[in-house]
């Protein structure tokens, strides 16, 4: 299947970048491609939610809170939206999957994914990507196109992760899932044919804030195992602390007049959404608000990799995505940080629909190529 854009408009992405800066960290702001409207939502994502937009310009706003309610009881609706494959194929050559199946606790498997191409050898980067969905959805194959994509692009070898979900399996049987797949990986260099010190970890959302987990247990233990880490939209900060660098306010969000109502509300939404996890991860306050779940409060900032950080101009998690850049970056830590204008949340999941998901991947494999020489 061909992609659902013209090509060309990955090039105007580029010619059309400009900079920015928050909070003393610079940014990459990646314009609309084929719209000069500043504010204006993507047309090819506008097209896909208008009709949510209309509904949600009439619902009341406790009807919109009541649709994306997260706890145990109420999550069977959010699960399968989260399950949805909503990227097209476009990758043409011959990508070699590998399904592994390793331990991570006692008596506990986890499917693991590995992705190469005839590019690959075993001095190639290593990509370990966890995927995202609330901490209770998604699967590997939400955003497996995009990582095939990036296999064929680049010749990386690539994993990904099944790992445990809430609630079935509360905080923090995931969080010490996606770990040990980390340090399989590491330690089996030779099996996987991967040299084990080419090693980044990558996810979106939930998958930040697991990837987010994984460059710190590997900071605390000195293992040393992640070259860099790349967080797209993380949650981060699930507490709402507020600081020098974090205050969310929807007047951080440009909007065009006739989607403002629309995507007011649809921000409203996904912050409630964030802010319910607890009774869903099992877990308690102070595990929430605690230094693995909510890193964006952690005392060492400085202790990390290099960190690469994307958002969506209009996604609830841009602020608190685009603080922690600033926090890292005056910790002194290498921070890159994209904006993407006119998207909102979980645009990876889109490949081949949209053309910014296709230039995150490029971005990606650059900053991984840079970082595992």
């Amino acid at each position: 299947m061909t992609r659902k854009y013209d090509i060309r408009l990955l090039e105007k992405l580029k010619e059309r970048e400009g900079k920015g800066n928050y909070k003393g960290q610079e940014l990459i702001i990646k314009r609309l491609p084929d719209c000069d409207e500043d504010g204006a939502m993507d047309p090819r994502l506008f097209e896909d939610q208008k009709k949510m937009m209309k509904m949600l310009k009439i619902m009341p706003m406790f009807m919109v809170k009541k649709m994306m309610k997260v706890d145990p009881e109420h999550i069977d609706n959010l699960r399968e939206m989260f399950n949805g494959i909503k990227s097209v194929p476009v990758v043409t050559s011959e990508i070699t999957t590998k399904k592994h199946e390793v331990e991570t606790a006692k008596g506990i498997t986890c499917d693991v994914y590995q992705y190469t191409n005839e590019k690959t050898t075993k001095e190639s980067p290593v990509l370990y990507y966890i995927h995202g969905g609330g901490f209770f959805g998604g699967h590997h194959g939400v955003v497996e196109e995009s990582l095939k994509l990036m296999v064929e692009k680049f010749g990386f070898t690539i994993f990904s992760v099944d790992y445990r979900l809430a609630p079935e399996h509360p905080y923090p049987n995931g969080h010490e899932d996606v770990y040990a797949v980390l340090k399989w990986i590491y330690q089996n260099g030779e099996m996987l044919n991967i040299n084990p010190e080419k090693i980044c970890v990558a996810g979106d959302s939930a998958g930040g804030n697991l990837t987010q987990y994984c460059s710190t247990k590997d900071r605390e233990e000195k293992t040393n195992m992640v070259k860099a880490q790349l967080l797209l939209y993380p949650t981060l900060n699930m507490c709402g602390v507020e600081d020098e660098f974090f205050k969310w306010d929807i007047s951080l969000y440009p909007m065009i007049p006739s989607q403002k109502k629309g995507l007011s509300k649809m921000l409203k939404m996904f912050g409630g959404m964030t802010g319910g996890l607890e009774p869903l991860l099992k877990c308690k306050k102070e595990d929430v608000c605690g230094p693995y779940l909510n890193p964006y409060t952690r005392k060492d900032p400085e202790n990390n990799p290099p960190t690469f950080v994307t958002a969506g101009e209009h996604d609830y998690l841009k602020v608190e995505t685009l603080a922690w850049a600033a926090k890292l970056h005056k910790a002194g830590v290498e921070t890159k940080a994209i904006v993407y204008n006119g998207l909102g949340h979980a645009y990876f999941d889109n490949c081949g629909v949209l053309p910014q998901t296709e230039d995150c991947i490029e971005e990606m494999g650059k900053f991984i190529i840079e970082h595992t020489k």
